[in-house]
């Protein structure tokens, strides 16, 4: 069975029982909630010297690599596998899950292209970057050095091969590599943060990795003004981040607001519900690199959260104007047929931010979020989930 269609069936699996035990479910949930952050011994096992026991640096910039993460940082992920180590579901799934990918990922071959030239949305560019961040996330888990040497290695294949590409004109609907490179090339910079503490890189590779970011792809991402630009901005964000590039940072969260101009202030995306019967899903995809952004600015002092564009328009009004037809897209006011779509890994984020009933039906459908997406948000249930609480309690909110 492939490993998408696995993970679904696991998924299933564990929102039956969540449906069919949800007292049990919510006692364990809310025992785990008060949980403490693990320690690395905690986390890794006693005598490691995993990642988790390098912080950032003091002296780092508030924007730079070393500030606390991306999606992901290393502390979050600590606290979600000491919930997976206690057999916490869907932690202990989505850390299986995640630990086989690498596995995997670290007998393959990184196939990098030059040029590189996306025609559709998958490819090499993709599968490598997914295949990177899996293994530095892996790393991050378990402190197994192997991982991000592997991760490494995925990395300097495509800083050393790919220096130019093609179909990358940012402001054209043709050029598909703009767009596919917008929404997986962050993975690639998630994974060096990630794998920094190991030294696996030397400085002549981490130099030359920043420079294959900074200019053979930062360039090309796409500044639309729908969810291909929204791709971008999130692209924007997190790579002059992993530069250290203030002034970008800046200008990439400047054009993020700018998008919020462009949202209504009851909610709706126009840009994106003019797609016929894919309104719904298209409004999905835009969403998700918004909120994607908005992690990783507050990670760097940035609210995004809580933005109000010109006309009203709020991410939380998105949000929850998309979440109102998840059980009626047969009411979405701009196509008659409209469907909802699989629900993104960025509903983790959602909740974890706002830890809210109303998105808990969302998280079930899919849980553990894993590999199986198209863009660099992935493995959120291991990076970024909370405990469901229901109508219970509200959670404690954990990075």
């Amino acid at each position: 069975m492939p490993r998408s269609a696995r993970r679904r069936h696991r998924g299933a699996i564990l929102a039956g029982a969540a449906a069919a035990a949800v007292v049990g479910v919510l006692m364990l949930s809310v025992r785990l909630v008060s949980a403490p952050v693990a320690s690395v011994s905690q986390t890794l096992g006693p005598g490691s010297s995993g990642p988790l026991a390098s912080g950032p640096a003091a002296s780092a910039p508030a924007w730079g690599p070393a500030s606390g993460g991306y999606i992901a940082d290393r502390a979050g992920i600590g606290q979600r596998v000491a919930w997976a180590r206690e057999g916490g579901e869907p932690f202990a799934t989505g850390l299986r899950d995640l630990l086989d990918f690498a596995d995997a990922a670290r007998l393959e071959d990184p196939r990098p292209k030059e040029p590189l030239n996306i025609a559709g949305t998958g490819g090499s560019f993709v599968d490598d970057s997914a295949a990177a961040y899996g293994l530095a996330l892996a790393y991050a888990a378990t402190g197994d050095v192997a991982y991000a040497e592997a991760a490494s290695r995925y990395l300097m294949a495509w800083a050393t091969t790919t220096q130019t590409t093609r179909h990358t004109c940012k402001n054209d609907g043709d050029c598909q590599t703009s767009l596919i490179i917008s929404r997986n090339a962050p993975g690639f910079a998630f994974a060096a943060d990630l794998i920094a503490p190991s030294g696996v890189m030397t400085p002549t590779e981490e130099a030359t990795f920043r420079a294959w970011l900074r200019d053979v792809i930062l360039p090309t991402a796409s500044e639309r003004d729908n969810n291909w630009g929204d791709a971008g901005t999130f692209a924007r964000i997190a790579l002059t981040s992993y530069l250290g590039d203030a002034a970008g940072f800046d200008a990439a969260v400047a054009r993020w607001r700018q998008s919020m101009d462009l949202v209504s202030s009851d909610g709706h995306i126009p840009e994106e519900v003019r797609r016929g019967s894919s309104g719904i899903t298209y409004t999905q995809e835009a969403l998700q690199y918004k909120v994607g952004a908005a992690v990783i600015a507050a990670r760097r002092g940035v609210d995004l959260w809580d933005y109000e564009g010109k006309d009203g328009g709020t991410l939380k009004g998105a949000i929850d104007y998309l979440v109102s037809y998840l059980d009626a897209p047969d009411q979405w006011p701009w196509n008659d047929h409209a469907e909802f779509p699989t629900p993104s890994p960025m509903w983790e984020l959602v909740y974890a931010h706002w830890p809210e009933p109303r998105y808990v039906d969302l998280l079930l459908k899919e849980r553990p979020f894993s590999d199986d997406a198209h863009a660099a948000i992935r493995w959120t249930t291991v990076t970024n989930g909370i405990p469901l609480v229901g109508d219970v309690a509200q959670p404690t909110r954990v990075p």
